[in-house]
C-alpha cells in the first residue's frame, strides 16, 4: 500500500488503466467493425436469397403461364379444327339435300309429266269413245230410219 501511495505508482497506473481503456476502445471499434462488416455480408447474403426466391418464382410462373399458353393454344386449334369439320360437314349435308331436292324434284316433275300424258291419254280415249257411242248412235238412227222407212 506504501507503493500506492507514491506519485509515480499512481503515474504509471493511471497510464496503466488508460492503455486498459484505449485497448478496450480499439477491441470495441475493431468488434463494431467486424460487426458492421458482418451485418453487411448478412444483408448481402439475404439480398442474395431472396433475388434466387424472386428469380425462382419468376421462372416457376413463366413456365406456368407458357403451359397455360401452349394449352390454350391446343384448345384453341382443336376448336377451329372441329369448326372446319364442322363446316365441311354441314356443306356436304346442305349439298346433299340439295342433290335430294333437287332430285325429288325432278322426279315430281317427270311424274307430273307422266300423269300429265296419262290424263291426255284419257281425254283422248273419252274423245274417242264420245266419238264412237255419237258415230255408233248415228249408225243406229240410221238403221232406224231405214226400219221405220222400210216398214
Amino acid at each position: 500500500m506504501f507503493h500506492d501511495n507514491q506519485d509515480k505508482v499512481k503515474a504509471l497506473h493511471s497510464k496503466m488503466l488508460l492503455c486498459d481503456v484505449i485497448n478496450e476502445q480499439q477491441a470495441q471499434k475493431e468488434l463494431k467493425g467486424r460487426k458492421q462488416n458482418l451485418e453487411k455480408e448478412i444483408d448481402l447474403q439475404w439480398e442474395e436469397l431472396e433475388k434466387q426466391k424472386m428469380q425462382e418464382y419468376d421462372e416457376r410462373l413463366r413456365e406456368k403461364l407458357e403451359k397455360e399458353y401452349h394449352k390454350k393454344m391446343k384448345n384453341t386449334q382443336n376448336i377451329a379444327e372441329q369448326l372446319e369439320e364442322f363446316k365441311l360437314s354441314y356443306i356436304k349435308k346442305m349439298k346433299e339435300e340439295q342433290l335430294e331436292g333437287e332430285l325429288i324434284k325432278r322426279q315430281v316433275e317427270e311424274e307430273l309429266e307422266r300423269e300429265k300424258q296419262r290424263e291426255v291419254e284419257r281425254m283422248k280415249r273419252v274423245a274417242k269413245t264420245r266419238e264412237e257411242f255419237k258415230k255408233a248412235n248415228e249408225d243406229l238412227l240410221k238403221i232406224q230410219a231405214q226400219i221405220a222407212l222400210k216398214e
